[in-house]
């Protein structure tokens, strides 16, 4: 092969001569190729194999010498090529499969008798099978059948034996045959014994017990003995007949039904004797002593005597009280005592009792009774001496009220029924329960009263009561509530309003909705003030691992003065808060200027938000730097109305980007301090939602908590129309 002259080749391959390109694979020696050999050699030799399978496999009649061909029969001298030998086996196949007798023919259809009918593991019924099937399901029928009679025999033969040996027995016994042997329980010994011995055993055991209980009539008889019947009544419920009771046979037939009856009636003859022996007792048994109390109280609550009543004593007519007897004595806690002697067996019908006066007693401590008891009908004296113990009444005023409640302070006052003796402790708790102030009245005079001051405005207080006399000390159970006035001025006399951002990442879309609806908020705290002016201000708490903000090159950020910047330095970061707007009159247009400085663009032109740092955010610093003395926006004017509104949608985190109850105290701090100074805070976002629970404690929401202490409100959403809503309402 040579390479082709074409220049318009488009097969992507270069005209190379065949005798260029050698054979790199293995020796195959059946066709004479080596590895070297040109490709034009490869092709020549494949193709010279080719020729030769054609010519020598395809259309000759090779030799077939030394194959075995005795199974296929072939008549006459068994050939040796291939054409014959085809032709064979040819007619073999042909021959098998023509009907007939011969070798070939097909074997015909057997009907089954019923008895050899089957269901086949499709479920079909089988009626007839192939003739060699039949023979081979008989066959199996007839080895089945061989077994079972095998089998038949062998239990014949056994059967046969064991008849013999009955028969010997019966006819009778023709020789010895050796008894059964079982191992009594009770009438012989535990040991192994013949059935024989037993049985005598057990027929003179069973004679003795006839003999002990009488036969069968004589047993018939015992039951048809007894006169008592169904309809017979009952001792015990005498309008009841026997027939009606849980077990009574109504014709017994046996002795156990007649026993059964017989205890019916034994247990009803009990109950009845037991009535009587219990109905009438005598002598002392006959006598009952028993008796209550009841305080008998003065005007202010304390007791002046106590009524004795006897009415649960029972003394029969022939028993008098003893000379001198009974008597009551009273002592109190001191060991003074006084004493009465009564008549029990007058009084014991008289639902008047009889009083008996303790001017002298500590009546205020419990007080220890002895009645001992006496009475005697000539014959027997019987006494009995019983004890109990009346407790003290130490009476608390019911008039304690709260009075001249302001901002700051209020005045509890109560009436004095005790006298100049008794001392009062005045308890005043917040709505957590904790105790805040504490104030002890000596020597009360007939209305005391105390102011307790320094209280926190808009704040619910309760004041408790506990009274000491004569050693005795109650906390007394009626109480009084009240709620301190809020410090906040009225709207209309000018409103300074702080607005607190938290200003991290998560904070874009909130601040975009402040600053789309700032005007209208602006427009609604200016309607709020009346004729009185407003000012507001603007403040931005941020957070960050870096030392600076992203914010720090910021002109707008540069160009505010040191006094509105503050950076704190924490071990876990550091806090960035910047007062964006100070406190200045009717300052709306500077106040929406500032506001969109923040949350745009990128350093120089703009203020970035902050990427923060971590959960909580600390807005609780920015509230601190504004409502305590710093006045990080300018101070609050007095006599106007001081509103914070607070967007965050987290905790505060104080310095340490973390909320725990170090933060819990800082808030209630700060909630003191604003509702003291008037200042209502509105809590704004999802951070209202986010919940704190101490170890041990139960869950809160410190950020409503915190609203609401300043007498301000919250709200998960910030959008512009709840805002306005909750300015308003506030006002309101």
């Amino acid at each position: 092969m040579i390479p082709t002259s074409s220049s318009s080749s488009t097969n992507g391959c270069d005209n190379i001569s065949s005798n260029c390109v050698i054979w790199q694979g293995p020796d195959i020696a059946c066709i004479n190729l080596c590895n070297g050999d040109t490709i034009t050699e490869v092709v020549a030799k494949l193709a010279t194999e080719l020729c030769t399978l054609i010519t020598d496999g395809v259309t000759s009649n090779p030799s077939l010498i030394g194959l075995d061909l005795t199974c296929l029969n072939i008549p006459g001298v068994t050939p040796t090529e291939l054409v014959p030998v085809l032709q064979a086996m040819i007619t073999q196949i042909c021959a098998n499969t023509t009907s007939g007798n011969g070798p070939g023919t097909v074997l015909p259809m057997m009907i089954l008798p019923q008895c050899l009918q089957y269901t086949d593991s499709a479920g079909n019924p089988v009626t007839e099978l192939r003739l060699d099937l039949f023979a081979s399901l008989i066959a199996n029928q007839v080895c089945a059948n061989l077994s079972s009679i095998n089998i038949l025999n062998s239990a014949l033969t056994n059967i046969t034996g064991r008849l013999v040996i009955l028969e010997a027995c019966v006819l009778p016994c023709s020789s010895p045959v050796a008894q059964v042997q079982v191992i009594p329980t009770c009438i012989l010994p535990s040991v192994l014994t013949d059935m024989s011995v037993l049985l005598l055993a057990l027929e003179a055991r069973f004679c003795a017990s006839e003999t002990a209980v009488g036969n069968p009539t004589a047993i018939l008889g015992t039951i048809q003995q007894s006169s008592i019947n169904t309809s017979t009544p009952q001792l015990t419920n005498p309008g009841s007949n026997y027939g009606s009771i849980g077990g009574w046979n109504a014709s017994p037939i046996n002795l156990a039904q007649s026993v059964q009856n017989a205890w019916v009636v034994i247990d009803d003859m009990y109950t009845a004797i037991s009535a009587v022996q219990l109905c009438c007792p005598s002598g002392c048994n006959a006598v009952i002593f028993d008796y209550t109390t009841t305080n008998v109280l003065a005007t202010n609550g304390e007791i002046v005597s106590i009524n004795f009543n006897f009415q649960g004593s029972s003394i029969p007519a022939a028993f008098n009280d003893c000379a001198g007897s009974s008597v009551i004595t009273i002592t109190d806690i001191t060991g003074i005592s006084v004493s009465s002697i009564v008549s029990v067996s007058s009084l014991q019908n008289n639902a008047t009792g009889v009083t008996i006066s303790v001017p002298t007693l500590n009546t205020q401590q419990d007080l220890n009774v002895s009645v001992a008891f006496c009475v005697t009908d000539t014959i027997d004296t019987c006494s009995a001496t019983q004890s109990s113990v009346i407790l003290g009444v130490l009476p608390c005023p019911t008039n304690l009220i709260g009075s001249s409640i302001t901002a700051t302070s209020v005045s509890i006052d109560f009436t004095n029924l005790l006298g100049i003796t008794a001392t009062y402790i005045i308890n005043l708790y917040d709505a957590s329960n904790i105790l805040i102030q504490t104030y002890t009245i000596s020597n009360p005079g007939a209305t005391p009263s105390h102011v307790f001051t320094g209280l926190t405005p808009g704040t619910t207080y309760t004041a408790i009561l506990t009274v000491t006399l004569n050693g005795a000390t109650r906390i007394c159970p009626n109480t009084t509530s009240f709620t301190t006035t809020s410090a906040a001025a009225a709207c209309n006399t000018g409103m300074d309003v702080a607005f607190v951002i938290d200003y991290t990442s998560t904070m874009g879309a909130v601040i975009n909705t402040i600053k789309t609806g700032i005007n209208s908020i602006i427009t609604t705290i200016d309607s709020e003030s009346g004729s009185n002016d407003y000012r507001l201000g603007l403040v931005l708490a941020d957070e960050s691992l870096s030392s600076t903000p992203t914010y720090n090159t910021s002109v707008d950020y540069v160009a505010l003065p040191a006094g509105q910047k503050v950076i704190n330095t924490a071990s876990t970061g550091y806090q960035f808060i910047t007062a964006v707007e100070m406190f200045q009159t009717n300052n709306g247009p500077s106040f929406i200027t500032q506001l969109s400085k923040i949350n745009s663009g990128a350093p120089t032109a703009g203020w970035p938000l902050s990427s923060g740092s971590g959960a909580a955010d600390p807005t609780d610093m920015a509230i601190g730097l504004i409502v305590e003395p710093l006045s990080f926006l300018g101070a609050f004017r007095s006599g106007v109305a001081k509103y914070l509104i607070i967007y965050t949608d987290n905790l505060p985190s104080g310095s340490d980007d973390a909320f725990d109850s170090t933060d819990v105290a800082r808030l209630n701090s700060l909630a003191v301090t604003c509702a003291t100074n008037g200042i209502k805070c509105f809590v704004l976002g999802l951070g209202v939602d986010q919940t704190y629970t101490p170890p041990g404690g139960s869950l809160s929401y410190p950020w409503r908590t915190f609203a609401l202490a300043t007498s301000g409100n919250y709200n998960a959403s910030y959008d512009t129309v709840t805002v306005i809503s909750e300015i308003t309402n506030g006002c309101a």
